[in-house]
């Protein structure tokens, strides 16, 4: 990253995702709440000071971990928090579409096979659900296109896109599948999903790089 603050950026952000951690582990939900009122913003701050120039794909991944952080705070109503939460997965795909096609979907054998997997957990989580199951259906699918589109964007977004998906089988089990069967169930998801954000950012941040070091020199 070209700049001095998107290194303090990144380290606000790493100092407070290890408080947080600590905190969720700990049980300290005050400190936990306050340092989600802090950690997206962070990733925005790196996302805004990190970029070479401001694209399309810059600000719309900065518009999801806008979203994100509406979901971190809505877990006193899971609808709310999906909600939020599908919103922030929209726009994240509309971000990568315009790089599928060195994603996934262009790779028929890992595609049918992440397919057949991800259709099973979305359907036994959304059967677990109840009520709750078309939004959950709703929610994993989309989710899923996220993660298969982030493979074409950069390698850390792709990693970071299939951690986000594994940071929410994690709740999908807490919530409705097997309440409680993860000890630290808050931990271990935040433990997943806070990198998941991270290499997602940085991910977009290396696409944009990229692709301004490819762009011909003006002729004088």
């Amino acid at each position: 990253m070209p700049h001095r603050r998107s290194a303090v950026a990144l380290g606000c952000f790493a100092a407070v995702a290890i408080v947080d951690l600590v905190a969720e582990c700990a049980g300290w939900l005050h400190v936990s709440w306050g340092c989600r009122m802090l950690l997206m913003p962070l990733l925005i701050w790196v996302c805004w000071s990190g970029a070479v120039r401001r694209t399309r794909l810059l600000i719309l991944v900065m518009v999801a971990l806008g979203f994100s952080w509406l979901g971190d705070f809505a877990g006193f109503t899971i609808l709310l928090k999906i909600g939020f939460f599908l919103v922030a997965q929209v726009v994240y795909i509309a971000a990568f579409r315009p790089y599928w096609r060195r994603s996934l979907l262009t790779r028929p054998p890992l595609l049918v096979a992440y397919v057949i997997v991800l259709t099973a957990v979305i359907a036994i989580a959304a059967v677990a659900a109840g009520p709750l199951a078309p939004a959950v259906a709703i929610y994993g699918a989309s989710l899923a296109l996220m993660a298969v589109l982030a493979t074409g964007v950069a390698r850390l977004a792709g990693i970071g896109g299939f951690l986000f998906l594994l940071s929410d089988i994690v709740l999908a089990v807490n919530y409705f599948i097997a309440p409680g069967a993860i000890l630290h169930g808050a931990f271990v998801n935040m433990s997943i999903y806070l990198p998941a954000q991270l290499l997602l950012a940085l991910g977009t941040l290396q696409a944009i790089s990229v692709e301004a070091s490819e762009e011909p020199e003006p002729v004088a």
